[in-house]
């Protein structure tokens, strides 16, 4: 008995030991980094290794890998190109590493390349890279160069009109293989030599006038312009101060920038305000992922935390796949746990899933970010998820595989998910699909339908299918009247009807919108006296009668719906701004939708003007398409003031104004006898301010038994005019619509006018 309680106490003993004493614990797994602390290449990897550092850090917060710590393993090359090949080998040789992260430089990491092929073990390559991925133990995390030029040469030739280009580069292997890319890719499409002009610079250079000087003389022989940049290294902040004082505005001459890095040159240079650059990943991006990524890197890195780079998100999400690979192997073997990698899947941090394909290189799209004045980027558009070699000049069938830059979608995957997607306009069912958002309370009735009150409520998501009488009368909301009661015909036939609605996420919101094909989206803001369902069947007659095809999306403000309710309407309005601006920021920086229309009718603009006027969150650069002021509620002196700040926020403003509008006459006797801006019945006509396309539409609104408050969707002309300016764009003095005469006089016309 006393031998058999020995033994078990020196069993416990033992145990007890082999649990906390560190030589008998279970070893640690190894990750290893070759990235430089100093030297040239420090400013790109010091960020690449503390991010590393924090990774590994939350890991074993965690519990490590598989129940085991997990060691970070730091070589410094101090940026000596033969080092990095010796820090991998002494890497893989002493420390038995399951994966090597490697430096910012495809040529370094090339190096490394042999190194992981003949130790058999990862090595991830967070920087851009050139060639074709052929070594199986290699893993690229950046976007090949042919993925990022040749859709920004797209996007600037079918969204910008640019005819004639500059490439501009450091003397270079990189700058003249992206740049062969681009002569190469713009050649065969018809650009001639002669809108090609090509100029390389010594490494280091720091005189960029001529060139600039010489942009500027091709811009002025020909307005559309655009410069690609592939300038490397301190060469930057030279070429873009020369650019800036010597060269064309990013607004009419777009300038890519491919070589420059927001975390390289950190406090040293921004880039130019307007100016575009093409990545994976943008410090910006509003979604729950990355949001959640900064906040993590900002609590390891104080308050003096620099910019998450391109470069350092790759490495994030690439540690991601590490952990995954390994847990769905059960060991940290990388002989094994390679055989998992393309099964992994993890969020990326621009709002969808990222995997690694077949040629070893993580996919994802890609995204065009406008930098702002502060140095930050504004995401303007994406292109869907690029896999493999996309346009390459030396691989077969590849130069007809560049992805189409993508915005928008159809919301009927909202209500048909196991369907397939439909257009919004249903024809055969007579309905139509819309988008919702709203300020107002909602609440579930007691058949579990929603109720969008007119109390006051932070900004909901939603969306909306809306059945289109068979005997609909063009311009009308139809409604059911008694004769047609009488004659006991059925509701479908006779009135507008909410088909189906239902509450979404900003991420259900988003996600709807992004899945779709649409390249635009129609804001709809409604105005004073309107009902949820008042909004929602306006907008739906506006598409069916206009056949819109993009998103329609209703922001439907809490108006009590009442004649009696003016005075609360108007605070509404004003209540209501801040959530109009956060659903432009969604649609354009969340969802990628490529150009926003809005129309705002009557007390509406007061919500829409307010909303653009205030300063965040952050819009980006003419944030909206066409925007569309009908018949406009605003005291006239103060939206001719505010709209000299409004303006230049989209690419064209309307005004339509109508002397024989009882509504904005009436509402004129309620604000002090303050002239409305939509009212045209003064003496000197409509209000004419410049930047505005005002058009008197009078006449084809003068219906002595109506209101005339809503002649822009009910009349045909009106529609027309409004058709055709949201599909081309085309205005005054090009007339948009042909039958519009120039006032008062044709030659030079202040404004425009439906012929009495």
């Amino acid at each position: 008995m006393i031998w058999n309680i020995k033994t078990m106490l020196v069993a416990s003993l033992l145990s007890l030991i082999s649990v906390t004493h560190p030589s008998i614990a279970a070893d640690p797994i190894r990750l290893g980094a070759v990235q430089s602390g100093s030297g040239s290449f420090a400013p790109e990897e010091t960020g690449l290794t503390d991010m590393l550092r924090m990774l590994v850090a939350e890991q074993n917060a965690k519990g490590g890998v598989l129940g085991r710590q997990v060691d970070l393993v730091i070589a410094d090359p101090n940026s000596v190109m033969s080092a990095y090949e010796e820090g991998a080998r002494r890497l893989v040789s002493e420390s038995t590493v399951s994966a090597l992260f490697g430096g910012g430089h495809q040529s370094t990491c090339d190096t490394m390349g042999s190194v992981a092929e003949d130790a058999k073990v990862v090595l991830f390559c967070p920087g851009e890279n050139i060639g074709s991925s052929n070594r199986p133990w290699t893993v690229q995390l950046g976007l090949p160069a042919q993925q990022r030029v040749i859709p920004a040469v797209v996007f600037l030739r079918e969204n910008e009109g640019v005819k004639s280009w500059v490439l501009a580069s450091t003397d270079s292997v990189y700058g003249k293989e992206v740049n062969g890319l681009v002569e190469a890719y713009l050649k065969e499409k018809g650009v001639s030599s002669n809108d090609l002009l090509t100029r390389y610079e010594e490494f280091g250079s720091t005189d960029w006038t001529g060139l600039a000087v010489e942009t500027s003389k091709l811009q002025a022989a020909n307005s559309s312009t655009a410069v690609v940049s592939t300038v490397l290294g301190e060469s930057n902040e030279s070429f873009m101060e020369a650019f800036q004082r010597l060269g064309p505005d990013t607004a009419t001459a777009p300038m890519v920038m491919l070589g420059f890095d927001d975390g390289s040159y950190l406090g040293k240079s921004r880039p130019v305000a307007g100016s575009l650059s093409v990545r994976s990943y943008f410090e910006t991006l509003d979604t729950a992922s990355n949001r959640d990524l900064l906040r993590r890197w900002r609590a390891h890195e104080g308050s003096a935390a620099r910019p998450i780079t391109e470069m350092m998100a790759s490495e994030a999400l690439a540690f991601s796949i590490w952990v995954s690979a390994v847990e769905r192997a059960g060991t940290p073997n990388a002989s094994e746990w390679r055989e998992q990698i393309q099964s992994v899947i993890v969020p990326g941090f621009a709002g969808a899933d990222v995997s690694v394909d077949a040629t070893n290189r993580i996919i994802q799209s890609v995204l065009l970010g406008r930098a702002q004045a502060d140095g930050s980027y504004i995401v303007e558009a994406k292109t869907p998820i690029l896999t493999g070699d996309k346009w390459k000049i030396d691989v077969a069938n590849t130069k007809d595989l560049v992805s189409e830059w993508s915005s928008g979608v159809s919301p009927c995957v909202v209500f048909d998910i196991g369907e397939g997607c439909k257009a919004t306009i249903d024809h055969d069912k007579r309905t139509v699909d819309l988008m919702v958002a709203t300020t107002r309370k909602v609440e579930k009735d007691s058949d579990s339908s929603l109720n969008f009150a007119p109390e006051r409520a932070d900004l909901t998501f939603g969306a909306t299918r809306v059945s289109v009488p068979a005997g609909h009368s063009f311009g009308q909301v139809d409604r059911r009247s008694w004769m047609q009661w009488l004659s006991l015909k059925s509701v479908s036939d006779t009135e507008f009807q909410v088909q189906d609605e239902k509450l979404l996420t900003r991420d259900e919101f988003t996600l709807a919108i992004k899945n779709a094909e649409a390249t635009d989206a129609l804001v709809y803001v409604h105005g004073f006296r309107n009902t949820f369902e008042d909004s929602v069947f306006r907008l739906a007659q506006i598409v069916w009668d206009t056949k819109y095809q993009g998103v329609p999306v209703v922001f439907s403000w809490p108006s009590r719906g009442t004649t009696a309710g003016y005075e609360t309407d108007y605070d509404s309005a004003e209540f209501s701004a801040p959530a109009f601006r956060e659903l432009l920021r969604t649609l354009k920086q969340d969802a990628h939708v490529r150009t926003v229309h809005v129309i705002a009718h009557s007390m509406g603009s007061r919500v829409v003007l307010q909303g653009l006027l205030r300063s965040t969150p952050p819009l980006g650069d003419r944030p909206v398409g066409e925007l569309v002021f009908a018949a406009p509620d605003v005291d006239r002196q103060i939206f001719a003031q505010q709209i000299e700040s409004v303006r230049n926020m989209a690419k064209g403003v309307t005004l339509y104004a109508n002397k024989n509008d009882w509504a904005l006459f009436a509402s004129k006797q309620l604000r002090s006898q303050f002239v409305r801006a939509g009212d045209a019945s003064m003496p000197d006509g409509p209000l004419v301010t410049a930047g505005v396309d005002t058009i008197d539409i009078s006449s084809v609104g003068k219906d002595f038994f109506s209101l005339n408050h809503s002649t822009f969707s009910e009349s045909m002309s009106a529609m027309e005019e409004i058709a055709s300016l949201l599909s081309g764009g085309v205005r005054p003095p090009d007339r948009r619509t042909h039958i519009l005469v120039g006032m008062p006089q044709a030659a030079s016309p202040a404004y425009w006018k439906f012929p009495d």
